[in-house]
Protein backbone atom coordinates (compact mmCIF):
# COMPACT_ATOMS: atom_id res chain seq x y z
CA UNK A 1 0.00 0.00 0.00
CA UNK A 2 1.18 3.61 -1.02
CA UNK A 3 0.36 5.96 1.18
CA UNK A 4 -0.51 9.42 0.55
CA UNK A 5 2.95 11.95 0.60
CA UNK A 6 1.21 13.78 3.41
CA UNK A 7 1.81 10.57 5.53
CA UNK A 8 5.11 10.92 4.67
CA UNK A 9 5.50 14.67 5.40
CA UNK A 10 4.06 13.83 8.84
CA UNK A 11 6.05 10.89 9.93
CA UNK A 12 9.39 13.12 8.60
CA UNK A 13 8.39 16.24 10.99
CA UNK A 14 7.78 13.93 14.05
CA UNK A 15 10.89 12.45 13.30
CA UNK A 16 12.36 15.74 13.31
CA UNK A 17 10.44 17.04 16.33
CA UNK A 18 11.46 13.72 18.15
CA UNK A 19 15.08 14.49 17.41
CA UNK A 20 14.74 18.01 18.31
CA UNK A 21 13.18 17.52 22.05
CA UNK A 22 15.88 14.76 23.11
CA UNK A 23 18.88 16.97 21.60
CA UNK A 24 17.72 20.30 22.35
CA UNK A 25 16.93 20.24 25.89
CA UNK A 26 13.37 19.23 25.57
CA UNK A 27 9.86 21.51 26.25
CA UNK A 28 10.49 23.33 29.19
CA UNK A 29 13.78 21.54 31.20
CA UNK A 30 16.42 23.14 33.29
CA UNK A 31 18.33 23.63 29.39
CA UNK A 32 15.92 26.42 28.41
CA UNK A 33 15.53 28.21 31.58
CA UNK A 34 19.55 28.10 32.16
CA UNK A 35 20.08 29.59 28.32
CA UNK A 36 16.60 32.23 29.40
CA UNK A 37 18.20 33.07 32.53
CA UNK A 38 21.56 33.57 31.29
CA UNK A 39 20.53 35.52 28.07
CA UNK A 40 17.89 37.86 30.24
CA UNK A 41 19.36 37.96 33.82
CA UNK A 42 17.11 38.26 36.72
CA UNK A 43 13.32 37.54 36.02
CA UNK A 44 10.43 37.06 37.84
CA UNK A 45 8.80 33.04 38.34
CA UNK A 46 5.84 34.39 37.09
CA UNK A 47 7.46 35.87 33.69
CA UNK A 48 9.61 32.32 33.27
CA UNK A 49 6.17 30.65 33.34
CA UNK A 50 4.55 32.68 31.06
CA UNK A 51 7.67 32.31 28.48
CA UNK A 52 8.05 28.51 28.73
CA UNK A 53 3.91 28.21 28.73
CA UNK A 54 4.13 25.50 31.63
CA UNK A 55 1.95 25.00 35.04
CA UNK A 56 3.66 26.75 37.92
CA UNK A 57 3.89 23.78 39.56
CA UNK A 58 5.76 22.00 36.79
CA UNK A 59 8.48 25.10 37.29
CA UNK A 60 8.29 24.87 40.75
CA UNK A 61 9.77 21.55 40.71
CA UNK A 62 11.96 21.76 38.37
CA UNK A 63 13.55 25.15 39.81
CA UNK A 64 13.97 23.36 43.06
CA UNK A 65 15.95 20.62 41.86
CA UNK A 66 17.98 23.39 40.10
CA UNK A 67 18.14 25.40 43.21
CA UNK A 68 19.09 21.86 45.09
CA UNK A 69 21.98 21.73 42.68
CA UNK A 70 23.03 24.90 43.22
CA UNK A 71 22.35 26.74 39.58
CA UNK A 72 20.15 29.00 40.52
CA UNK A 73 18.87 31.48 43.83
CA UNK A 74 15.61 32.64 44.22
CA UNK A 75 15.05 35.79 46.20
CA UNK A 76 11.31 38.04 46.96
CA UNK A 77 11.27 40.46 44.37
CA UNK A 78 11.91 44.02 46.08
CA UNK A 79 9.27 45.06 44.00
CA UNK A 80 6.54 42.99 44.86
CA UNK A 81 7.20 41.05 47.82
CA UNK A 82 4.53 38.25 46.52
CA UNK A 83 6.72 37.63 44.02
CA UNK A 84 10.10 35.20 43.33
CA UNK A 85 12.79 36.61 41.27
CA UNK A 86 15.43 34.24 39.63
CA UNK A 87 18.81 34.77 38.63
CA UNK A 88 21.86 32.38 37.80
CA UNK A 89 24.59 31.00 40.41
CA UNK A 90 28.44 31.66 39.13
CA UNK A 91 27.96 27.19 38.61
CA UNK A 92 24.97 28.10 37.01
CA UNK A 93 26.47 30.40 34.68
CA UNK A 94 28.84 28.38 33.64
CA UNK A 95 26.08 25.48 33.01
CA UNK A 96 24.49 27.86 31.02
CA UNK A 97 27.44 28.82 28.88
CA UNK A 98 28.10 25.01 28.32
CA UNK A 99 24.38 24.64 27.18
CA UNK A 100 24.53 27.25 24.68
CA UNK A 101 27.29 26.25 22.97
CA UNK A 102 26.05 22.67 23.16
CA UNK A 103 22.70 24.00 21.36
CA UNK A 104 24.25 26.19 18.76
CA UNK A 105 26.39 23.41 17.63
CA UNK A 106 23.93 20.78 17.22
CA UNK A 107 21.71 23.15 15.37
CA UNK A 108 24.78 23.34 12.99
CA UNK A 109 24.93 20.02 12.93
CA UNK A 110 21.76 19.39 12.32
CA UNK A 111 21.22 21.65 9.01
CA UNK A 112 24.77 21.70 7.96
CA UNK A 113 23.42 19.25 4.97
CA UNK A 114 21.47 22.11 3.41
CA UNK A 115 22.08 25.44 1.48
CA UNK A 116 21.36 28.27 2.65
CA UNK A 117 18.53 28.65 0.10
CA UNK A 118 17.49 25.34 0.92
CA UNK A 119 17.55 26.74 4.57
CA UNK A 120 15.81 30.10 3.92
CA UNK A 121 13.06 27.77 2.10
CA UNK A 122 12.58 25.30 4.95
CA UNK A 123 12.54 28.37 7.22
CA UNK A 124 9.23 29.47 4.82
CA UNK A 125 7.72 26.50 4.08
CA UNK A 126 7.34 25.92 7.85
CA UNK A 127 6.14 29.48 8.93
CA UNK A 128 3.07 28.74 6.38
CA UNK A 129 2.90 24.95 8.09
CA UNK A 130 2.81 26.49 11.53
CA UNK A 131 0.47 29.75 10.56
CA UNK A 132 -1.93 27.19 9.56
CA UNK A 133 -2.02 24.40 12.01
CA UNK A 134 -2.92 27.24 14.50
CA UNK A 135 -5.92 27.90 12.96
CA UNK A 136 -7.30 24.90 12.56
CA UNK A 137 -6.23 23.78 15.74
CA UNK A 138 -8.92 26.77 16.75
CA UNK A 139 -11.35 25.27 14.55
CA UNK A 140 -14.01 24.13 16.25
CA UNK A 141 -15.29 21.84 13.39
CA UNK A 142 -11.67 20.38 13.17
CA UNK A 143 -11.70 18.83 16.37
CA UNK A 144 -15.34 17.92 16.38
CA UNK A 145 -14.06 15.75 13.34
CA UNK A 146 -11.39 14.20 14.99
CA UNK A 147 -13.53 13.37 17.85
CA UNK A 148 -15.87 11.93 15.73
CA UNK A 149 -13.91 9.70 13.79
CA UNK A 150 -11.45 8.50 16.12
CA UNK A 151 -12.61 8.75 19.77
CA UNK A 152 -15.81 6.86 19.74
Amino acid sequence: MKYPQEHTLAIRLKSCGRFLYYQVGGKAGQQRILMRLNTHGRITQKELQDVLDISSGALSEILQKMEDSGLIFRTKSTEDKRQVDLSLTPKGTETAVSVETHYHRTLERMFECLSAEQKTQLEETLGILTAHLEEIKSDPAFAQSHENCCLK
